[in-house]
């Protein structure tokens, strides 16, 4: 894996898993074994309440290592993936609650300004839907600012 400068990270990505019914575990095994990656893709995973803990952060691959999330932009990038498919139903509040709380402590830790904190779908070329429809990226980046004020 590649290593970076931590003065390096600007941004957070903010991902859905797609599924419901997944765990870290499953998550690392998949991006080891099928996408053939030396671990998870993503920095942290907070759970749903069916295979995880609702609202527990998992802790992924190690910050120190660029992730493998958000194609061309991993570099500079945070990922942070909810367990869950957020496309027809929202995200439960323990785990918004998490959520937010994990991005208020990674942009004071990292200086993230709140604008800087993005949905998958809004980087370029990304056709998905993720961090999912029924997921409000401005709502989140408001929290953000009013708790970090």
């Amino acid at each position: 894996m590649k290593k970076r400068n931590k003065k390096d990270i600007s941004e957070i990505v903010i991902h859905h898993s797609g599924f419901n019914f997944l765990n870290r575990f499953f998550t690392y095994l998949f991006h080891k074994y099928i996408r053939g990656w030396e671990d998870i893709g993503y920095h942290y995973m907070i759970g749903n309440g069916i295979f995880s803990k609702c609202g527990k952060i998992y802790e992924g691959r190690k910050i120190e290592f660029v992730g493998a999330h958000v194609k061309n932009y991993n570099e500079k990038t945070i990922g942070v993936c909810c367990i869950g498919n957020y496309d027809k139903k929202k995200m439960p509040k323990k785990q918004m609650e998490s959520l937010i709380n994990l991005l208020v402590k990674l942009s004071k830790e990292y200086n993230i300004k709140p604008e800087n904190i993005k949905g998958h779908r809004e980087y370029p070329g990304v056709e998905k839907t993720c961090p999912g429809l029924m997921i409000d990226m401005e709502e989140i980046r408001e929290e953000v600012r009013k708790r970090l004020d």
